[in-house]
């Protein structure tokens, strides 16, 4: 068997000894599995939003359907939407970006995927804030590009800095991936950390990534600010959103990238040759989702306000965790570092993977292992569960882990 595995590898495509699996989609199949086998479970580590999808959306999607509007469409996306999109830019983010330069995706992760085999060549490096979210190194390197990892810790709120990302900086830095509101951190930058971050990549003649799906979600008062607003920023920029987060809209895969012309024609001509259109019916969803009106947004965002302050209350009471406040998203990013090389349940946590495995099969809690985020010292949990679940979730914890 290991003769012939060994040949198979052989026979593969060479990116496939640098991808690795995502961690994210594991713990989705196995918590997926428990419940097929009527284990109960909280599921506390997965980043799927517990309220349902509006109802202009799925009306319009069901509207769709009898209207049999189910051939292909413009491989970039139907007009309306990316009209309703480019209205949307600008009230968000206050900048203008014309239908010619938005493509809708399959999902944000594929505007994402789009973007770094756009921009990146083969031996560029990509700088990568840490904690980061799973499948930006992993896309980076199928791209044949160098992941170059950017340290953060707590007493900066796990932002970067010019002056934490200037040592990282050679004549191979392509670009910087900016998430924020971060997954699994929590963190979102002010107006003035990233005037002087757009600063920082103007003088480099940097590329910036925005990730900004989790932008409806900002809990401070000033709110959320993208860095491609800034004087000089909007030519060397790209802003990733998408409907998933802030709709309730994850199964529907609609995400969209907006750039200069340029960028987004090379962008849509590589999306022709791999999944040509998104959807069409997932499309008018999205349509109806994002031109309607916004009203329920003030309200989720209340919702997991409340909620967070919860979940942080509740980590913090457990014995060996500790978690700043996120100031957005919807995860609560623990540091466990107490707990490794010390036994849980008369079994011995070597790493966080240990502890979040235990925390799974003696108290029933999903919850997300920080090593896919990059950080060998940290647990992801998450509030866009129903409350009652939480709760229990956190007490299961507590009962096995006990309280300070």
């Amino acid at each position: 068997m290991t003769n012939s595995n060994t040949q198979l590898r052989t026979r593969l495509a060479e990116w496939t000894d640098r991808v690795l699996p995502s961690p994210t989609a594991l713990l989705e199949s196995t918590v997926a599995r428990y419940q097929r086998e009527g284990r109960p479970v909280f599921r506390l580590g997965l980043g799927q939003p517990d309220f349902p999808t509006p109802d202009r959306a799925k009306q319009s999607a069901i509207q769709a359907i009898h209207d049999d509007f189910t051939g292909y469409t413009d491989t970039a996306g139907i007009l309306p939407l990316r009209q309703a999109i480019s209205k949307a830019l600008r009230r968000d983010i206050g900048l203008e970006y014309g239908p010619d330069e938005i493509v809708v995706t399959v999902g944000g992760k594929h505007a994402l995927f789009n973007t770094i085999n756009t921009l990146c060549h083969p031996g560029d490096e990509v700088l990568i804030p840490v904690p980061y979210w799973v499948s930006f190194p992993e896309q980076v390197k199928f791209a044949g590009a160098k992941p170059v990892f950017v340290q953060t810790d707590e007493a900066d709120g796990f932002k970067v800095t010019p002056r934490t990302l200037a040592p990282y900086v050679n004549g191979s830095t392509r670009l910087l991936i900016l998430n924020q509101p971060n997954n699994p951190s929590g963190a979102v930058y002010s107006k003035k950390e990233l005037a002087e971050l757009a600063d920082f990549i103007r003088e480099r003649d940097l590329w910036v990534i925005s990730d900004e799906v989790y932008s409806s979600f900002v809990f401070q008062p000033e709110g959320f600010t993208s860095i491609a607003s800034f004087p000089g920023m909007r030519e060397r920029a790209v802003v990733i959103n998408a409907v998933s987060k802030a709709y309730g809209m994850t199964g529907w895969r609609i995400g969209y990238s907006a750039a200069p012309a340029e960028v987004s024609e090379a962008m849509l001509r590589l999306q022709s040759h791999t999944t040509s259109n998104p959807s069409s019916v997932a499309q008018k969803a999205a349509l109806a989702a994002i031109e309607g009106p916004q009203d329920d947004q003030t309200v989720i965002r209340e919702q997991y306000m409340a909620r967070r302050d919860l979940l942080v209350e509740g980590v913090r009471r457990i014995r060996g965790l500790e978690c700043l406040v996120p100031e957005g998203a919807f995860y609560v990013w623990a540091d466990a570092s107490d707990w490794l090389g010390r036994p849980v349940a008369g079994r011995p946590v070597a790493t966080v993977d240990d502890l979040a495995a235990i925390l799974l099969e003696e108290a029933g809690v999903a919850v997300m292992p920080g090593t896919g985020f990059g950080s060998p010292r940290h647990l992801r949990l998450s509030y866009s569960v129903a409350l009652p679940e939480m709760q229990g979730g956190l007490a299961a914890m507590e009962a096995l882990l006990g309280s300070k």
